[in-house]
């Protein structure tokens, strides 16, 4: 994975989409100047769409759909201090069990329509937690174990 596309969060849906229209740059992977924008407007999308179903459909599964973003919101976040830090992003197993943004969306849409959101959100956040959580403390731990360059003028460590 190169420039942006770690931060995408692409699940197989994209990847199998971007493989049949012939592409093997998805857009925003770090070629022109705005490019930087596409992984938050990802999130937001993400982020906005399960908020907005969950109002649609059961809005008595609100804390449960914001439990769930909490446990998104830790894999990006910890996606982007991983690439920052360690100069590498998540095992590719972590995106694949994560079903990337396009996955769990349609995923929440599936569950929505029979009418079991809030089951799947408490699946969902649960056993994601559990799995960004472990694998998350186990790259850090081993990262730790690993003698570290010095860090430059902003506090980052230079790792090519």
């Amino acid at each position: 994975m190169t420039g942006l596309e770690p931060y995408r969060d692409d699940g197989p849906l994209v990847t199998w989409l971007r493989s049949k229209v012939g592409t093997r740059t998805p857009v925003g992977a770090g070629t022109g100047p705005v490019t930087w924008i596409v992984p938050p407007l990802l999130r937001l999308f993400e982020y906005g769409s399960l908020i907005t179903l969950t109002v649609l459909t059961d809005r008595n599964a609100l804390p449960l759909c914001f439990a769930f973003l909490g446990v998104l919101a830790f894999h990006h976040y910890d996606t982007v201090y991983r690439l920052r830090h360690q100069g590498r992003p998540p095992s590719p197993w972590v995106r694949a069990v994560g079903g990337g943004w396009d996955g769990r969306l349609l995923i929440a849409s599936l569950l929505a329509l029979t009418d079991t959101l809030r089951f799947g959100f408490v699946a969902a956040s649960v056993g994601l937690a559990l799995v960004y959580a472990a694998e998350s403390a186990v790259s850090w731990a081993r990262f730790a174990q690993v003698p570290q360059l010095a860090p430059d003028e902003d506090g980052d460590a230079d790792i090519e």
